[in-house]
């Protein structure tokens, strides 16, 4: 595997080099033709077949330079590191001046093995000829810099203690692309297994399939991973997928179906009770002919992030945002600023919204692919990556990571050695300084008052001063269940609608310092009847006055959308205070504040027939008014059906 520094430099050379014949540091014939077939097979990138014919030379001809120098690339591209710097060194000691990059070449597989003080020291050798050139010089200085910072990391390792997920999910192949509810009861992944077939020559015909698992207590222990079934898996390829925080929408990758766009395509599937709709294609606006997949997507459902080969980007793979529009449609991607000339993959945002995780071998890092951390502001811009440091981050690819919504728990896929297979689901602690902000998460059921039968509704989370939707998601149709993301630091309303019934509303805050624990309660929609009362529990009025505050905003146009959603609907707005002063008094601010809410009704369009207003003082408290909680729940300001 080429890494940063080579892939610039030494490719080139080695095909021009390798493939042009002159004097060789040989005179046996059989030597000479066992080395130019290994040169046609390493043009053909028959690397296997090279190294084969290669070592076949050097045993005929210890002192054959030439096939020691091709054996060095060969190995080095097949990341065999050190075994790359033993046929560098046999060059260099049957003739060291026998290429001007020996000693570069050299010290790039030392770097790639991990002997950065060597690597150095043959870097200073190359520096020393008087023929380097100055794209050579360039390279140089890079390998040094990429030695140098991973002997920092090494210097100044983070905790890192991995836990492999057992044999109920890891077989003996390959495993991969872990994804989670925020409640980290279910994770789904992909198993790329063989199909009991084979290929002319006894290779195995692999499939790619998405499965699932179920927690058991505390995750220790997972059920027995099975097949997610014929609706989203097919005789194609599925994997490399992204479930929402309460578990009702997949999106995922496949390859090669029929009606696609390209050679892999991302589609979306929706979970009803225990069964998952027909997928759908996210069409030619999203999906390129070429190569997309892996999804990850943001807390409030609007955004998708995905990797794609597709032209107009930076490098070989990169990582694309594309966001659903007000009309409900995908706007263009467009290609992140973090990608670099090289690839971009695995990209997670998490729950938090801000704390984007990827994997890239395009900046300094410890050899492969590494992990990296970004931090993404309101504004959609991202910060400066930082490596997540070794070991996290070693010489192999590091891919596939995802983390829990309570920031603690990493998840990710690695063929590190002790394993059950070729590549393994593992999980681990993350480090405090990797970790996202804790994010919260409410969950339970909607249900209609009087029947008790579930409801679908939409919920709603939103900033209640900028007025910005946070969360979008709905209940489920068979049995009313839902989950949602909740975030911290944020004033927010939760709204929940259904057609044909009144909505409910409740006001949030979660401070940093708040536990990650879930919030558990149901929601019981009434339907619009004459009588029925809604408390409007996100109105906010200065204190002892009748001024409405600016972040009453986002209730008054629910209440706005409400009455224009259903023009037959007449209401009362009902102002109500706690027994604190006068009656007169009271009785006052409760009938001003009213007021406010039916001017600012009147003013925004709704006809002032279907509209009334009343204060009712303390007349009619919903609590006791001997503690300041009962006291705070009846001041209030509610709508009744008329």
């Amino acid at each position: 595997m080429k890494s940063l520094a080579l892939f610039l430099f030494f490719i080139p050379i080695a095909l021009v080099s390798f493939g042009q014949k002159g004097e060789y540091y040989t005179k046996s014939k059989k030597a000479i033709k066992l080395y130019e077939e290994g040169v046609r097979y390493y043009n053909l990138r028959y690397l296997d077949e090279s190294l084969k014919v290669l070592n076949e030379a050097v045993e005929i001809d210890d002192e054959f330079a030439d096939a020691f120098m091709l054996k060095a690339n060969v190995l080095f591209e097949m990341g065999r590191y050190e075994e790359s710097v033993l046929a560098y060194k046999s060059v260099a000691s049957i003739d060291s001046s026998f290429a001007i990059t020996l000693f570069l070449e050299l010290a790039e597989s030392e770097l790639g093995m991990g002997a950065y003080s060597e690597s150095i020291e043959h870097l200073e050798l190359y520096e020393l000829n008087p023929e380097a050139t100055r794209r050579g010089l360039e390279t140089a200085e890079r390998i040094r810099k990429l030695a140098l910072f991973r002997e920092r990391l090494i210097q100044n390792p983070v905790t890192f203690n991995p836990l492999n997920l057992g044999f109920n999910i890891n077989t003996e192949w390959y495993e991969h692309s872990p994804t989670l509810t925020v409640d980290e009861d279910i994770i789904y992944f992909t198993r790329n297994e063989p199909t009991g077939m084979t290929y002319e020559g006894g290779t195995p015909v692999m499939d790619e399939d998405l499965y699932m698992s179920y927690a058991s207590g505390d995750s220790a222990l997972w059920s027995k991973a099975k097949n997610l079934g014929k609706q989203i898996n097919s005789r194609y390829k599925e994997g490399a997928s992204a479930i929402s925080p309460d578990g009702k929408y997949l999106f995922f990758t496949s390859c090669g179906r029929p009606g696609g766009q390209g050679r892999c395509d991302i589609y979306l599937a929706q979970r009803q009770g225990d069964i998952w709709t027909q997928p759908r294609n996210l069409g030619p606006v999203v999906n390129s002919r070429d190569w997309d997949s892996q999804p990850s997507f943001s807390p409030d459902g609007r955004t998708l992030y995905f990797v794609s080969n597709r032209k107009g980007g930076k490098g070989g793979k990169d990582i694309w945002r594309t966001r659903v529009g007000d009309d409900g449609k995908w706007e263009k991607p467009v290609s992140i600023e973090i990608n670099t000339p090289f690839d971009e993959e695995s990209p997670f945002l998490h729950p938090d919204g801000e704390s984007f995780y990827f994997s890239s071998n395009g900046y300094p890092g410890m050899g492969g692919r590494d992990l990296f951390l970004v931090k993404l502001n309101s504004e959609g811009v991202f910060g400066t990556p930082k490596n997540l440091g070794y070991p996290i981050n070693s010489s192999k690819d590091e891919v596939s990571f995802v983390v829990s919504a309570n920031g603690k728990t990493a998840y990710y896929a690695s063929g590190m050695p002790g394993g059950f297979g070729k590549w393994d689901l593992y999980k681990f602690e993350l480090p405090d300084t990797l970790r996202p902000k804790v994010v919260n998460y409410a969950r339970g059921r909607v249900y209609d008052a009087e029947t008790l039968q579930p409801v679908r509704a939409r919920f709603e989370l939103i900033d209640l001063n900028s007025g910005k939707r946070l969360v979008e998601s709905f209940s489920d149709r068979q049995d009313g269940s839902f989950l949602v993301v909740v975030p911290r630091n944020v004033d927010m309303a939760l709204n929940v609608a259904a057609d044909d019934y009144l909505f409910y509303s409740e006001n949030y805050f979660f401070p940093d310092t708040a536990s990650g624990d879930s919030i558990v309660f149901d929601v019981a929609l009434r339907k619009i009847k004459e009588g029925e009362k809604v408390v409007l529990k996100n109105l906010f009025f200065e204190f002892n006055k009748y001024d409405l505050k600016p972040e009453s905003k986002v209730e008054l146009e629910k209440l706005i959308e409400f009455m224009n959603n259903y023009p037959q609907v007449s209401i009362e707005i009902g102002g109500h205070t706690d027994n604190v002063g006068s009656e007169k008094y009271n009785q006052t601010l409760s009938e001003n504040r009213a007021k406010e809410v039916y001017k600012y009704l009147i003013t925004n369009g709704i006809e002032k027939e279907r509209l009334a207003y009343k204060g009712y003082n303390f007349a009619m408290p919903i609590d006791t008014n001997e503690t300041e909680k009962g006291r705070a729940r009846n001041r209030r300001t509610e709508f009744k059906i008329l």
